[in-house]
C-alpha cells in the first residue's frame, strides 16, 4: 500500500502556504528538512522576501539540521530530542581541551570522528585508557563488564546548545505559540475540507499535483479575503476569484510541465 507525507509551510503573519512537497511516508521529517528549506529560501529570497526564523516541531530536530540552518543564516527554533544527552551522567565536559571529567575527576580524552550506522549522523568518541579505571570504586557501576570507558555524543554538540538557548528563551517560547497556532490549523483545514485526507494517486508526481492544487485553492481564499475588504460586489468577488485562479493555475501547469519535460541548456563562455 503506497503512503505520501506531506510536509507543509506556511507563513506565521497571514498563515499563506509558502511549500507544500510530498514525499514517501517512510521518511523522516529531519531527513527532509534540508529539501524544503533549500527549495523554500530560494523561492522567498525571489520574491524578495528575507526569512529569519525556521519554527518546527521535534520532529525536525538534528545536529546536523542545526548546523544547516546556521549555514544558510536562519534561527531555528526546533525542540531536541529527549534522547539527547550532553554526555554520560555525571560527567563534565571541558570545551578548551575536548574533553570529558569523570566524577573522579579523570580525563576521558576526544578518540576519532564517525558516522552512526543507525543514525547516519556524525559522532565524536570519547575513551579512557583502562589504567585511569583500574582500582577505581566507582568502576563496577561505571563500566560494567568492559574494561575502560567509552561513550560518543553528537559532533553538532554547539549548534544543540545554541538552538536549545533559543527555544528555551522567552522568544523561544512565543514561537511555540506560533507554530501551535500556525501550521496545524492550516493543516487540519487541507485534511479535513480540501482533500488531503486521502490522496487517490499514485507515485510522487501525481501525489504532488494533488497537493499544490490544494494548497493553490487554500492561497487563493487568502487572497479573496483579503481583496473582499475593498469590494463589495459578490459578482466583482467571483471574477477576481476566476481570473486569479485562471493566473495560479496556468502558472502551476506550465510549472509542472517545464519541470517534467524541459532541461535548461548551459552556454560556455565565449
Amino acid at each position: 500500500k503506497l503512503n505520501y507525507l506531506s510536509q507543509l509551510s506556511v507563513d506565521t503573519a497571514h498563515h499563506v502556504i509558502t511549500d507544500i512537497r510530498a514525499y514517501n511516508a517512510d521518511g523522516k521529517d529531519n531527513q527532509q528538512l534540508p529539501d524544503i528549506v533549500k527549495r523554500l529560501q530560494a523561492r522567498l529570497w525571489r520574491q524578495g522576501l528575507i526569512w529569519e526564523n525556521c519554527v518546527a516541531d521535534t520532529g525536525y530536530s538534528s545536529g546536523e539540521n542545526y548546523a544547516m540552518l546556521e549555514q544558510r543564516g536562519l534561527k531555528s527554533f526546533i525542540p531536541p530530542h529527549g534522547t539527547y544527552k550532553v554526555g554520560p551522567e555525571g560527567f563534565t565536559y571541558i570545551k578548551e581541551e575536548d574533553h570529558y571529567l569523570c566524577p573522579r575527576g579523570k580525563a576521558i580524552p576526544f578518540r576519532k570522528v564517525f558516522l552512526d550506522s543507525r543514525t547516519k549522523t556524525k559522532k565524536k568518541a570519547y575513551r579512557a585508557s583502562s589504567k585511569i579505571c583500574k582500582g577505581c570504586p566507582l568502576r563496577e557501576g561505571c563500566l560494567g563488564k568492559v574494561n575502560e570507558k567509552q561513550f560518543s555524543v553528537t559532533y553538532h554538540r554547539d549548534e544543540y546548545e545554541r538552538n536549545i538557548q533559543r527555544v528555551e528563551s522567552p522568544q523561544g517560547r512565543y514561537m511555540k505559540g506560533k507554530r501551535q497556532g500556525t501550521v496545524e490549523p492550516v493543516f487540519g483545514t487541507l485534511t479535513q475540507f480540501m482533500g488531503l485526507r486521502k490522496i487517490n494517486t499514485i507515485g510522487l508526481a501525481q501525489a504532488n499535483k494533488v497537493m499544490h492544487l490544494s494548497a493553490i485553492a487554500y492561497n487563493l481564499k487568502k487572497y479573496l479575503k483579503f481583496e473582499q475588504g475593498g469590494s463589495k460586489s459578490g459578482a466583482g468577488v467571483l471574477a477576481l476569484a476566476k481570473r486569479t485562479f485562471r493566473l495560479l493555475f496556468g502558472a502551476y501547469i506550465k510549472h509542472q510541465n517545464w519541470s517534467t519535460t524541459s532541461r535548461p541548456t548551459r552556454k560556455k563562455a565565449p
